[in-house]
């Protein structure tokens, strides 16, 4: 396998393992001889991730508000941080699904 770590101590092929931390399993490497885990860079970008989603509710209960003659909606201080909200470079667009009765927003 070209992606393979090897030990640093025993040079051997490091295998998949997971650790559990805070009720998360988070995918780790871990050398079959020594014991030794590690956390590839990647990996622990999937940690954080995996973390930060956690964090964020699953549903908010959100009533449109009038502003003039349009609708507007307010996002919780969460989610604006995590989607970066805040930034004036930040795009939403909005997909309106009649049949579902659904509107989607994504960045």
């Amino acid at each position: 396998m070209v992606n393979e770590r090897l030990c640093i101590s025993c040079n051997m092929p490091m295998r998949k393992t997971y650790i559990e931390y805070n009720g998360i399993k988070f995918e780790a490497r871990q050398c079959p001889k020594c014991k030794e885990k590690i956390f590839t860079e990647d990996l622990a970008m999937k940690a954080i991730s995996k973390i930060e989603s956690r964090e964020l509710e699953l549903e908010y209960i959100k009533h449109p508000i009038k502003i003039g003659h349009s609708w507007g909606m307010t996002f919780p201080k969460d989610l604006t941080k995590t989607f970066s909200l805040n930034n004036p470079k930040t795009k939403l667009k909005v997909h309106p699904n009649l049949e579902k009765k659904k509107i989607e927003i994504s960045l």
